[in-house]
């Protein structure tokens, strides 16, 4: 009993870590304050309606699953392509990789910080979708896409950390990615479906930024030393030892 419960342990925390990485994403301190913009401009929906709650929740809600689609399959279908590459690369990669997240850890943590990881460069498509309702359908999505594309001092190191556990050993990177985009994409929805009272709880988040910022950090380094130890392959090993005894 507590050997299948080991295995099931060892099996979901990469799984969960990358969950939970997606999370943090979005509790983030540069994505978090723009969740009521990005709210309005996805559904294009006015930000007053949606905080008086007058808003069309159905709107809403299928704009924001269109956005997510599209931030979701574009981290999914270059994310699992770059850590499979990453894979083929070898051990050498590992450690940098391993090595640059813990740096990207400290960052966060307030050790000291990187100048470049406050620069943000982002992919912009503009779509003007007022008088055609198929460009209105395709605007959330490539918004979505546009989003995914941004690089932000948090996305950043967070997402290339998912990427480079993924690439420590193969067949890990689409349930990781997958893992990934879930955990930032059901705040966003969670988000759509409350509206307004959801704002409010985002308000009250926002204290807590230095926290995040810290619990991030914590995650990095973490993620860093699995990479730089090739923990993944010995929780591989592991699996297929207790998986052929079965």
């Amino acid at each position: 009993m507590f050997d299948h419960l080991l295995l099931q342990f060892f099996y979901s925390a990469p799984l969960s870590v990358s969950f939970f990485a997606g999370v943090l994403t979005f509790v983030s301190p540069c994505i978090l304050p723009l969740i009521p913009a990005y709210m309005s401009y996805i559904s294009g929906v006015s930000l007053e309606d949606i905080k008086s709650g007058s808003a069309n929740r159905w709107r809403v809600i299928f704009k924001s699953i269109l956005f997510i689609l599209g931030f979701g399959l574009t981290f999914i279908l270059l994310g699992v392509p770059l850590a499979k590459l990453i894979h083929q690369a070898g051990d050498w990669l590992n450690y940098i990789s391993g090595a640059v997240i813990i740096i990207f850890g400290l960052h966060f943590l307030g050790i000291f910080r990187i100048g470049f990881l406050y620069k943000t460069k982002k992919v912009n498509f503009e779509i003007k979708s007022t008088q055609n309702k198929f460009l209105g359908f395709l605007a959330p999505i490539v918004l979505g896409i546009s989003f995914a594309l941004g690089w932000t001092p948090c996305v950043g190191p967070i997402l290339s950390s998912i990427l480079f556990l993924g690439g420590t050993q193969e067949g890990y990177a689409l349930g990781l990615m997958s893992a990934y985009t879930l955990g930032l994409a059901i705040p966003f929805l969670l988000v759509a479906i409350l509206l307004n009272r959801a704002l409010g709880i985002l308000n009250k988040i926002k204290k807590y930024a230095r926290t995040i910022e810290i619990i991030s950090g914590v995650l990095l380094i973490f993620i860093g030393i699995i990479i730089l130890s090739g923990s993944m392959r010995d929780i591989s090993e592991i699996l297929m030892q207790k998986l052929g005894g079965i």
